[in-house]
């Protein structure tokens, strides 16, 4: 779309003192960056600094709660099965980074949603190699083990 060179002064205004960027700011009201600028330099108000996200806001921004208790990866999915969290110009598995929020430690081996809900990344929910395996060792020495 073309740009829109008389979206309200106002709404100029009101992003900016948000603290967005002068880019952001034009693609969102679709008015030209430059005129973002001026505006910002009337107003005496600082050029937007970018910050680095933090991976553990990132990851955030990129769930939501399920009505079942399941904490569900909207973000990228890497070949359809694998969730993926790209941030500062790395990708992570977004399960490892739950395991690390909730164990505050590095998984060993691959981290699956121990609940059976793929989609799961609460990080009460994931499980690493040892944790599956002291289960696993666990459910043999109640019901036996398979034959």
């Amino acid at each position: 779309m073309p740009p829109r060179p008389n979206a309200p002064r106002a709404e100029v205004i009101a992003l900016l003192q948000e603290g967005h960027s002068d880019k952001y700011i034009g693609r969102t009201l679709r008015t030209s960056p430059m005129r973002v600028a001026r505006i910002r330099s009337e107003l005496q108000l600082p050029r937007f600094e970018w910050t680095p996200t933090p991976l553990a806001h990132a990851w955030t921004a990129r769930t939501t709660p399920t009505a079942e208790g399941h904490l569900a990866w909207i973000g990228y999915w890497r070949e359809g099965v694998h969730p993926v969290i790209k941030n500062q110009g790395a990708e992570y598995s977004a399960r490892r980074v739950a395991f690390l929020l909730a164990h505050n430690r590095e998984p060993e081996g691959h981290v699956m949603a121990g609940c059976g809900w793929p989609p799961c990344v609460k990080p009460e929910h994931v499980e690493d190699q040892p944790m599956r395996e002291a289960i696993r060792t666990q459910y043999d020495a109640i019901f036996g083990a398979a034959q």
